[in-house]
């Protein structure tokens, strides 16, 4: 997020959006909003042995609840070979150990099982620890010269991989080095209990999402489309903008303009998920509220985006029903590269504070036209959290936007017949492939709503800062320019919200 100052007003102004082709020419007084379409790897590294004999490896500790560690005793030392000598080693630290208050005495410790590994042993306590009392414990084992360590004895689950049947193609979600690792954070949190507004072109009926679609509502004002030298300015053919439905706003966020672009953005927040057909969703436990801003060539103006992005966190519109189910999670896969836009245009600053003040995490795409991140809008915004794309290979993928204000980036794909794409719910219940920065946003949002379903009391600022925190940096030969605090990592975010 980024401090901007505020400028003089400017007068009501057109946006579209564009794809990772490019957008044509825009003057000084008409914007083209653009849909922006176009973790390191949790190791589980095998336990080496210390440097010196008796470390104590505490990290691992629960809060409370330890009561079963491993102790490695040195090769040829008397309590690998011998009970007796063993039990002994035991006895001596459990009598140096002093409970913590309300516990009382000394804790029992007693020999489970013999391990594979040479001069391991599996030991536990009589009583469950907490925290405090088993590190005070584990230092007194290694404090024995004949031990080489002791940890906790800690519990893995088996990592759940989705049944669904493009999954394999969704290098954006696995567990590698440059995917966002999913299926490690679906073990603790999948979304549920959180509301992601997706203010995009609306949404397609599809199977593979409808289940997560809560009712929503098409914020486009014009029955019409923009004004026809808008259009012309932009590039694009007369009526640009339009909503192909005949009216104005209403309760129907069909995409009727027929662009599927926020149904392919849905479908990476919150696809049906483990359900045996389609793609998997990065926060398939959430609910999608879709909000239509965008018309005919993905075209729109700023003012119902203004709206649209306060309706969605449960703020107040005239002449619009009350929003039923506000949003935690803004998606915002469209912007405008336009210097100073934020600070020439006080509607922005005003409708994103009022959705970060109403509890609302705003996320926008970085851009498409290898731009600086800071002159795009709304990714250039105060109280925004701006992301860029990689691609397959973990790098930044050539169209990006960039630059020392980004947040965080994330899978976006890459262009070119060899490149791959994102895959999610198109139209026709289809699925297809698509990149950019759009494409990356989601992916932020669906790791904000993890964190928020694992750690629902989290502010938009500490979501920020766990998305930060944990993310897994970009090494300067794959970002040069750029990436922020480096490629969301789902598993880690979520393990640092529950902390």
């Amino acid at each position: 997020m980024r401090n901007v100052s505020h400028g003089r007003i400017r007068s009501a102004t057109a946006i579209a959006a564009y794809d990772t082709q490019g957008a044509p020419p825009m003057s000084t007084r008409t914007k083209r909003f653009n849909t922006l379409s176009a973790a390191a790897t949790i190791a589980l590294a095998g336990l080496s042995a210390p440097a010196f004999a008796g470390h104590a490896y505490l990290d691992s500790l629960n809060a409370e609840g330890n009561n079963q560690f491993i102790v490695k005793y040195r090769s040829g030392s008397a309590p690998a070979s011998s009970p007796a000598a063993m039990r002994a080693s035991l006895d001596s630290a459990a009598s140096r150990t002093a409970l913590s208050s309300g516990k009382g005495g000394k804790p029992g410790l007693r020999a489970l099982r013999q391990m594979i590994l040479q001069g391991g042993r599996v030991v536990a306590t009589d009583v469950p620890l907490n925290r405090a009392d088993a590190a005070a414990l584990m230092r007194q084992i290694a404090a024995d010269p004949n031990v080489e360590f002791v940890q906790r004895d800690g519990v893995l689950r088996g990592l759940e991989i989705p049944n669904d049947s493009k999954f394999s193609s969704q290098w954006n979600l696995a567990d590698t080095a440059a995917g966002l690792q999913a299926p490690t954070a679906w073990n603790t949190s999948n979304g549920s209990g959180v509301v992601v507004a997706v203010i995009d072109s609306g949404i397609y009926s599809h199977t593979d999402l409808n289940a997560n679609v809560l009712p929503g509502y098409d914020f486009i004002s014009s029955v019409t489309g923009l004004p026809d030298a808008d259009c012309s300015t932009m590039g694009m053919s007369l009526g640009c903008g339009a909503p192909e439905d005949g009216d104005g706003r209403d309760a129907n966020p069909d995409d009727s303009a027929k662009i599927g672009h926020g149904t392919h953005v849905a479908g990476i927040v919150g696809a049906l998920t483990n359900n045996g057909t389609g793609v998997a969703g990065v926060a398939y436990g959430a609910k999608i509220l879709p909000i239509r801003v965008l018309g005919k060539q993905k075209a729109g103006t700023e003012s119902d985006i203004f709206d649209a992005i306060v309706w969605a966190s449960g703020g107040s519109v005239a002449g619009v029903p009350a929003n039923a189910n506000p949003a935690k999670v803004i998606n915002l896969s469209l912007g405008a590269p336009l210097k100073a836009l934020c600070n020439d245009s006080p509607g922005w600053v005003s409708a994103i504070n009022a959705a970060v003040a109403n509890g609302a995490v705003v996320v926008a795409a970085g851009g498409n036209n290898n731009e600086d991140v800071a002159t795009v809008t709304p990714a250039g915004c105060n109280n925004v959290i701006s992301v860029a794309a990689s691609n397959k290979s973990g790098s930044l993928a050539s169209y990006s936007a960039a630059g020392a204000t980004v947040d965080v980036t994330a899978p976006g794909g890459e262009q070119g017949l060899s490149a791959a794409g994102v895959p999610s719910t198109d139209a026709y219940n289809g699925i297809k492939s698509r990149v950019g920065t759009s494409v990356a946003t989601p992916h932020v949002a669906g790791v904000a709503a993890l964190i928020l379903s694992a750690a629902p009391t989290k502010t938009p600022a500490q979501v920020e800062q766990i998305l930060k925190s944990s993310a897994r940096p970009i090494p300067l030969s794959k970002c040069s320019k750029g990436c922020g605090a480096g490629l969301v990592d789902a598993a880690a975010a979520v393990a640092a919200a529950v902390k």
